[in-house]
Parts: C-alpha cells; sequence; structure tokens
C-alpha cells in the first residue's frame, strides 16, 4: 500500500510540473505572446517593447511579478537570455518604468551609465537639439543602443566648417569638431561647464575673415592704420583695457549677456546665426549707450560709449570712414 501511494504522490507532481510548464508552452489566452513551442517570436528582445509599454500583464504570468524569472525561470533584464547581441539591458527593473526609464532618465540623471547624467540636461534643454543629435544610428532596438559611450555618434551634419578630429573621445571624455561649439574641443562632458556671460571664447575663435576659420568666428570692422592698414576692430578692443581701468574689454561689454541667454542657442547645430550680432549689442549691462547697425554706406555702424566719453570721442564709427 505504501509503494502504491508513492507512486501516485510521483505521478500528481508529474502531472502539476507538465502543467505549470504547459502555460507557457502553447498559445493561449494566459500566454499570447509565445507560439506554440513555448517560444517568444523571432527578435522579441527588439519587439517586447511595445507590448510592454501597452501593459506588463501579459509578461508576469511567465516571467513573475517582479519579472525576474517567475515560472519561466528567465529574468527580463540584466541577464543572458535578455541582452541584444551580447549586451544586457535594463540596468533597473521595468516592472518599475517602461521606455527609456527603464534604463536612464530623460535626461539621463545618474552617475553611472546607462543613466550618466554629465551634460545631458544643459544640452536637451536647448530647442535645437535631441537625443540623435549626438546618438546617431542608436536608437532603440540597435546594437548600438547597449553600448553605452559608444553610442555618441553624431551626424556630419554637426561638422565644424574647420575640422581636425570630429566626434567623442571617451578617454578624454570630450568632443571636437561641433559646429556648437565652434569646432573647439568642448569641456569634460561630466564634470566641465560654460557660463555664456565670461566663456564666449570657449566656442567663439577671432576670424581672419568673416566666417574663417569657423562658422561662428568673429570678425567684422575695420580700421585703416598707416603702421598696420586693416586692423580688426574685434581685435583691437580686445587687446585694450576700459579706459582708466585695468580691466581687459570682454565681448559683454558691447553684447549684452541677457540678450544672448535668450537668443544664442535656437540655432546651435547649424552654420547661420540665430539672430545677428547686432541684436545683441547695448542695453543693460554693456558699456554701449546707442549702437546704429552697421550698413554699406561709409561712414557706418556708430556707437556711443561710456569707454570713449572719457576721452570724448563719441561716436565712433565700427568701420572707419
Amino acid at each position: 500500500m505504501k509503494k502504491k501511494y508513492c507512486i501516485l504522490l510521483r505521478s500528481a507532481f508529474l502531472l502539476t510540473a507538465l502543467f505549470a510548464v504547459g502555460a507557457c508552452g502553447k498559445v493561449n489566452d494566459e500566454a499570447s505572446l509565445i507560439n506554440n513551442t513555448g517560444q517568444h517570436s523571432a527578435n522579441w528582445v527588439i519587439l517586447h517593447g511595445t507590448s510592454a509599454a501597452v501593459s506588463t500583464s501579459s509578461c508576469t504570468q511567465c516571467h513573475g511579478a517582479d519579472l525576474t524569472g517567475g515560472i519561466s525561470k528567465v529574468g527580463c533584464f540584466s541577464t543572458s537570455q535578455s541582452s541584444f547581441s551580447g549586451f544586457v539591458c535594463h540596468a533597473t527593473s521595468p516592472a518599475v518604468d517602461t521606455g527609456c526609464k527603464s534604463c536612464h532618465g530623460t535626461p539621463p540623471d545618474g552617475t553611472t551609465t546607462p543613466n550618466r547624467a554629465g551634460a545631458h540636461g544643459t544640452h536637451l534643454a536647448l530647442t535645437s537639439v535631441t537625443c540623435t543629435s549626438c546618438h546617431q544610428g542608436a536608437g532603440f532596438g540597435t546594437v548600438n543602443h547597449a553600448k553605452g559611450n559608444a553610442t555618441v555618434s553624431p551626424p556630419d551634419t554637426l561638422k565644424a566648417k574647420t575640422v581636425t578630429t570630429f566626434g567623442f573621445d571617451a578617454a578624454s571624455d570630450k568632443c571636437s569638431g561641433i559646429i556648437c561649439h565652434g569646432g573647439q574641443t568642448t569641456p569634460s562632458w561630466s564634470t566641465g561647464s560654460i557660463n555664456v556671460e565670461t566663456d564666449c571664447l570657449k566656442c567663439h575663435e577671432l576670424g581672419t575673415a568673416p566666417q574663417a576659420p569657423q562658422y561662428n568666428s568673429f570678425y567684422s570692422g575695420q580700421l585703416s592704420l598707416s603702421a598696420n592698414p586693416l586692423v580688426n576692430l574685434h581685435k583691437l578692443h580686445l587687446s585694450k583695457n576700459i579706459p582708466s581701468t585695468t580691466t581687459a574689454v570682454f565681448c559683454t561689454n558691447c553684447h549684452n549677456a541677457t540678450i544672448l541667454d535668450t537668443q544664442h542657442f535656437a540655432g546651435l547645430t547649424t552654420p547661420t546665426f540665430e539672430a545677428t550680432a547686432a541684436s545683441s549689442i547695448g542695453g543693460s549691462g554693456t558699456l554701449i549707450n546707442n549702437y546704429v547697425p552697421y550698413t554699406s554706406s561709409a561712414p557706418s555702424g556708430s556707437c556711443t560709449s561710456s569707454c570713449h566719453s572719457v576721452i570724448n570721442d563719441n561716436p565712433r564709427y565700427w568701420v572707419s570712414p
């Protein structure tokens, strides 16, 4: 009798096990996302996001309420079975957040990949910048998407006018040859910063002619001097001190920082200025009292400033007659 009881007990256990496996082994109402062999469709790692975004209820039936395995014994994140081309996904459980937030914030706001904040917030706050501005060909479902830093691949449309190297260098944590930064090497992505009111020269360099060497190089105004004809007036001003002081003349002494804050960043990804430089001259915080924009007629482009009032020499023409 005892032997017969043991046989019946083993049979019941086997039937229970077969029933559990069968729950995800054929197409039915409880597991409609698998085929009749108990497998998800080909390319499911790429395709699953759409279903999960609608509801994870069909996922939890086999993978457990926390999606760490359940009766299928296969977790939905950070496991070899859920990897894509060798790269595991979902640093945190997708049960917490779906979509992009299952791996990183939007913008990323953490300290480690794939949720490394860096300068993401600053860049994505600009109207002209999106994720694909820098992460070309790295959208969801691509091999590059899972590679972290290796996905930084800006399109050629972001190349500066003159380029030696182009793109992001993970070792130095900096970009180079990017049009948005005037072709200059950027500050560190993780720790660097740019102050619009004081760091003009981190993106703009003195030009040798209009839009040379970079699209945003500053060059305008020529003063004819017998010793050195055609002196660029930008260069001349930046080599001087504010009269009666030891403070060097700087860009924001003429260009209104408040206006730059609101207008300066709308067209960073194109060679065209989003607003004319002249539109930012004068106003609160500058040394310009009155400015008349330059025209093709000479003399033209005059300004009245506190600098020149010291030597009783107002107005001055930006381009000499």
